[in-house]
């Protein structure tokens, strides 16, 4: 079985809960062939710097409901070692969940390279302060652009 790239992600939120406001749009992407969550684990650390940690394939049935088809692709792959990493990085009172994501988008592309016996050289990601300052410039371009316009044509008017 081919697989797509996989990206590691860690998420942390303030508190200690997870509200579920993400799980849709796992859902969403998952259900357009966009991604799949191939491990997920949850960390929850507490004022006094205890902490827990439970892989979503851990879950009681009742647990894993919200999450519903994304629970079945559990793959199990972090291993402890990733966890306390992880756990050593968050402030008390906070929690984050750990993400490895496959991007099934690129499984056809990924097969297609392969049987035009080519082979991919380099990949990675852009940090995501490079593409904030990428955005931003873009906007700042696509707002003047703008302005230029607008100006263009009420000189075009005035004539």
């Amino acid at each position: 079985m081919t697989m797509g790239p996989l990206e590691y992600m860690v998420i942390e939120f303030e508190g200690n809960h997870f509200t579920g406001e993400i799980l849709p749009e796992l859902r969403a992407l998952r259900d357009r062939g966009v991604m799949r969550i191939v491990d997920l684990v949850f960390i929850q650390k507490d004022m006094d710097g205890n902490l827990v940690a439970q892989e979503l394939s851990d879950l009681s049935e009742e647990q894993a409901k919200p999450f519903g088809p994304i629970a079945g692709d559990m793959l199990r792959l972090f291993s402890p070692e990733d966890v306390e990493e992880v756990a050593g990085e968050l402030p008390r009172n906070s929690s984050a969940a750990i993400a490895l994501i496959e991007h099934t988008w690129a499984v056809r592309l990924k097969e297609t390279i392969s049987r035009a016996q080519g082979r991919v050289l380099r990949d990675g990601l852009v940090s995501e302060a490079d593409v904030e300052a990428l955005s931003m410039e873009l906007a700042a371009e696509q707002a003047a652009a703008e302005q230029a316009a607008a100006e263009q044509a009420a000189t075009q008017q005035m004539m």
